[in-house]
């Protein structure tokens, strides 16, 4: 073989070799995942459903049907990165892709106007600020943690101060959180290795506090 035939042999063994390890240890690495995640989810409610979303390496979705206050009902899927192809990985990671952790719940109490808290820079605050008749936001300047953005709708704009402390605890790892009338209440869509140098329920306290009406 000349050199470049041998080139590409040894990058295709190469990345055979990434492929089996980086299969191996998403497996691993969702396994882990979702024994972090149970007794967190857990301390909301009773886990009503779970299951892999295709495999362990790809990720998982869980559902407390009835959930503890402020929720009713709370989904969690957490999606693990694509290890496995090489350049898409690097692409990716380039994009700022992590594992991420998704959260959808309805709340008790509908919220009382509409927030989008969005990392400064994130392409949706482009559509979410284009003129819309009737359905203007208002951009709330204060109260928030560096390298992120909000946007209110609904009544004075302003960021509860118990909502302002999680995203002050987790600012690094939020990328985004919705809170609607309309079901489902929120959305939080966060990035998951920050969450898990800390037991689940520790998250998911906080989260709970931080959306829990005020007496």
């Amino acid at each position: 073989m000349d050199l470049g035939q041998t080139i590409v042999v040894y990058l295709g063994v190469a990345l055979l070799l990434w492929y089996a390890g980086a299969a191996f240890y998403n497996r691993k690495l969702g396994v882990r995942v979702y024994r972090w995640l149970q007794p967190g989810l857990g301390s909301l409610g009773e886990i009503t459903r779970a299951k892999w979303l295709g495999s362990s390496g790809s990720g998982a979705r869980l559902l407390v049907g009835k959930a503890a206050r402020p929720f009713r009902q709370v989904e969690v899927a957490f999606l693990l990165e694509t290890r496995e192809l090489l350049p898409l990985w690097l692409l990716n990671r380039s994009r700022g892709r992590r594992d991420r952790l998704i959260v959808r719940a309805d709340l008790r109490s509908a919220p009382a106007g509409e927030l989008e808290v969005l990392r400064r820079g994130d392409r949706r605050l482009r559509s979410l600020t284009a003129p819309e008749e009737g359905r203007a936001w208002t951009r709330i300047a204060e109260g928030l943690p560096e390298g992120l953005e909000a946007l209110w709708r609904g009544g004075a704009p302003a960021l509860p101060g118990r909502l302002a402390s999680f995203l002050q605890r987790y600012q690094g790892a939020v990328l985004r959180l919705s809170l609607a009338r309309k079901s489902p209440h929120l959305i939080l869509e966060i990035h998951l290795p920050e969450l898990m140098a800390a037991p689940a329920e520790a998250f998911f306290s906080a989260l709970a506090a931080a959306l829990m009406s005020p007496e």
